[in-house]
């Protein structure tokens, strides 16, 4: 736990790991989002050449936020077919959009040019065999994007890396984290399906018109994560506290390990909503709110494999189906497709919470498949979006921290009552006592005095009183 919390830390220290997408400071106001503001990069600035933290000082009055220009930029291909990747080289030309409220009179407003092509830097298949789009064919993920396509929500895709330069992605991918080694990107994985998982959660069209992403508008941001539990936890950790909406955990591993069920817990309290591959025998994972397990099945309608029972929530399309140049088998791939479905709903209903998003794309399935465009057309059920739009889930450290709050508020009232009480309470005890006093004087009398008319107890009268005066003398 200690080596998970320290790698987070070092992760997110500074905001030039490019790990968070557009933030609250660079999101720009509702309906100006066609409207950027951009820079186009000089040969030089006072002598200098330029760089990010110079931009963000002049521009936006903090070097600090150097960052939010290279997470609005990761991706982007400028005009000579690169792309943003060392905040301290630049080159002339290149087209910057900068956080919607940069000043200066050198920025550019509209939108920035059309950047040159980029060939992928990871190999691909020479031909994706036409019927592996089954998948898209039968879910049919287009007839939703009238509602939802994906806009505003960010994916976290947990495996080997992602492809940061493949057209299907252009523009939507940001630099990542390397969670296997400490350091590094996460946008230059070649080996492995991350970046197939990837082009089906949010590939848009790629070569040939194929249409490859359930939700083509969505962010990825990908999370470089080896096999052992330590190493996915940690990698769940720095996705949720990136701002990911959605984590599709595409590693083979134990979904029902402790770290891991712990890291998955901690992630759905901070309302991601997190989808994994179901596991075989003997591994698997128990239900949780806001956490979809995933199977996968053919065309044909049979399973990638015999699941025990109670450890699927629901099906995708998972033997042999396309995605960025390549086809695969698995069910990690059905995962990607629900993983998309789920970025859909949370486009549609931003403000709905993660265990009603997972449970809306469950209970919208037919016959146990998932189906992108029901679970976004579906009404929600009565009182889901008002109870969303009120309240907002914690996680385990903030119900602890307002646990700690009350007792110390309550210890604190304790002493201050404890300062200021006792001469209150010592003088009501006094009254109380002579009280108590008083009553025992008068029972005392009126045991002595029975019939009422005893002498000693009645005050004497004027000539009684002169009558002692006179024999006191």
């Amino acid at each position: 736990m200690m080596l998970r919390r320290a790698v987070l830390t070092a992760l997110l220290s500074t905001a030039l790991t490019g790990l968070t997408t557009v933030g609250a400071a660079a999101a720009p106001p509702p309906g100006t989002a066609a409207n950027q503001s951009y820079y186009t990069v000089a040969a030089s600035h006072q002598g200098a050449p330029e760089n990010l933290w110079e931009i963000s000082a002049r521009f936006l009055g903090d070097p600090g936020r150097a960052g939010e220009i290279l997470a609005l930029n990761a991706g982007r291909v400028q005009p000579d077919g690169r792309r943003v990747v060392d905040p301290s080289r630049l080159s002339a030309g290149w087209h910057l959009i900068l956080p919607w409220d940069a000043v200066g009179a050198e920025l550019q407003y509209g939108v920035p040019p059309a950047g040159g092509s980029a060939a992928p830097a990871c190999g691909r298949e020479a031909a994706v065999p036409a019927a592996a789009g089954w998948g898209q064919a039968l879910l049919t993920p287009s007839r939703a994007w009238p509602e939802a396509d994906g806009s505003g929500v960010t994916v976290a895709v947990i495996a080997s890396g992602v492809d940061g330069t493949a057209p299907e992605l252009a523009n939507r991918v940001s630099t990542g984290a390397d969670i296997a080694t400490g350091t590094g990107r996460g946008d230059t994985g070649c080996a492995g399906i991350g970046t197939a998982l990837a082009g089906i959660v949010a590939g848009d069209d790629g070569a040939e018109g194929k249409t490859f992403g359930v939700a083509p508008k969505a962010r990825i941001v990908p999370v470089k994560a080896g096999v052992s539990a330590r190493t996915v936890a940690t990698a769940i950790d720095v996705a949720a506290a990136s701002g990911a909406q959605v984590v599709l955990i595409g590693a083979g591993v134990d979904a029902a390990d402790p770290a891991i069920r712990a890291a998955v817990s901690e992630a759905i309290g901070r309302d991601v909503v997190v989808v994994v591959p179901a596991a075989s025998p003997p591994a698997g994972t128990t239900a949780m709110d806001g956490l979809l397990r995933v199977g996968g099945v053919g065309a044909d309608g049979q399973p990638v494999e015999a699941y025990p029972g109670d450890s699927v929530d629901l099906l995708a399309p998972g033997i042999d189906v396309a995605t960025i140049g390549r086809s695969g088998s698995g069910a990690e791939y059905a995962a990607a497709f629900v993983a998309g479905t789920v970025a859909l709903v949370r486009s549609a209903h931003p403000k709905l919470h993660a265990p009603d998003v997972a449970r809306q794309v469950r209970d919208t399935t037919a016959e146990g498949l998932v189906s992108p465009v029901a679970a976004v057309t579906t009404p929600l059920p009565d009182g889901v979006g008002v109870q969303a739009a009120t309240t907002t889930p914690t996680s385990g450290m903030e119900t602890l921290s307002r646990v700690l709050s009350l007792v110390g508020a309550a210890l604190a009232v304790l002493l201050i009552l404890a300062y200021l009480l006792p001469r209150p309470v010592r003088a009501l005890a006094g009254a109380v006592a002579r009280g108590r006093a008083r009553r025992q004087t008068l029972a005392a009398r009126a045991r002595m005095t029975v019939d009422g008319d005893d002498p000693f107890w009645e005050p004497p009268s004027a000539g009684q009183a002169s009558h002692d005066g006179v024999n006191g003398r």
